[in-house]
């Protein structure tokens, strides 16, 4: 499981400052994806249970926080993708698994925070993401569950629009079942379209 895309130069942490790490980094994603943008340092440390000294002995300023959460975000996104490739009876199948994932790993994080930040590079991600979309897309063309028009940049889209919160004041576990429900809808007929 991802750490929260700890800079390869920062030394292992210890396993009580690993666990504060990634409170924070799950009480982040859960307060964009609640409120649906920037939420407050103290709003973070009060939902992660612990005090603000702990947020900002991991995380020194807001820049450092929501890029932390954005690159954890898309690790843990990638890491679910894979395993869908790996551990899936079919192509299509595989492609569920990854949007459901996208859907339960809070992609929808980065479509948010993602215009706030100032720096946005993040190539080796951003290669891993399209390596990922690119093998799904061929994986479900191969067992003929999509058509030769639908491509990864689909596949892409589609998590973008299932993933970001539309109803801001929702009770979030009711808003991610109507993603998920939602997210079914689409991807019958997305699927059946290979046929």
């Amino acid at each position: 499981m991802s750490t929260g895309s700890m800079p390869a130069n920062e030394p292992p942490l210890r396993a009580d400052a690993r666990r504060n790490r990634r409170r924070l980094l799950d009480a982040t994603i859960a307060l964009v994806l609640e409120q649906g943008g920037e939420p407050s340092r103290d709003a973070v440390a009060q939902r992660a249970g612990t005090g603000v000294v702990t947020l900002y002995r991991h995380f020194p300023d807001q820049q450092s926080l929501l890029r932390a959460v954005v690159l954890d975000v898309v690790d843990r996104t990638i890491e679910q993708g894979e395993l869908a490739l790996a551990e899936s009876a079919t192509g299509g199948d595989a492609v569920r698994r990854y949007l459901h994932a996208s859907i339960d790993t809070g992609l929808g994080v980065v479509n948010i925070v993602h215009g706030l930040l100032d720096d946005t590079a993040w190539p080796d991600r951003l290669a891993a993401a399209r390596d990922l979309l690119d093998r799904l897309t061929e994986a479900a063309r191969r067992d003929g569950a999509i058509g030769p028009d639908v491509g990864p940049t689909d596949l892409a889209l589609a998590s973008i629009r299932f993933c970001r919160p539309l109803a801001i004041g929702l009770d979030p576990d009711a808003e991610r079942a109507i993603a998920h429900r939602q997210l079914d809808h689409y991807l019958d007929g997305l699927l059946d379209s290979g046929r």
